[in-house]
């Protein structure tokens, strides 16, 4: 681990959360974790989960297609943080597996691919509504 901030999802620790602004992100392999905060006082909602290369990818988080719905989720950049999870010199294949392990444990409501980056879905609208009054769907 890289930084002293540490989170758990699943059975993996992520390092983190991050502030998204902030983030600077460390050259390697593994899984990033998208998380707005939760309910209840330093309690984190994960929104989606990836794998990356290279987490030092210029624009990896605000160049991709989600990244509208999760700010408009979060209400401000602000609000946005990352995880990270190291697998150094893992292949793309244990990445995606370990991703897919995530998603069937958490089941975030934002990981397929947008149909249009301009216009949210209903579901995605609720949920922020429901985020920024403070209440359960």
């Amino acid at each position: 681990m890289r930084g002293l901030p540490v989170i758990t999802l699943g059975r993996r620790s992520f390092s983190g959360p991050f502030l998204s602004p902030l983030w600077l992100p460390a050259k390697g392999a593994g899984i990033f974790a998208v998380l707005v905060p939760g309910w209840r006082l330093l309690t984190f909602r994960a929104l989606h989960f990836a794998c990356a290369g290279d987490f030092s990818t210029p624009g990896l988080l605000k160049s991709h297609p989600r990244y509208g719905e999760w700010a408009r989720i979060a209400g401000t950049d602000w609000n946005l943080y990352v995880g990270t999870h190291e697998m150094s010199f893992s292949t793309h294949a244990e990445r995606e597996a370990a991703q897919r392990e995530l998603e069937r444990e958490y089941r975030p409501d934002f990981h397929a691919p947008v149909a249009s980056g301009e216009t949210p879905s209903l579901k995605t609208m609720l949920l922020a509504q429901a985020m920024r009054m403070n209440r359960p769907e």
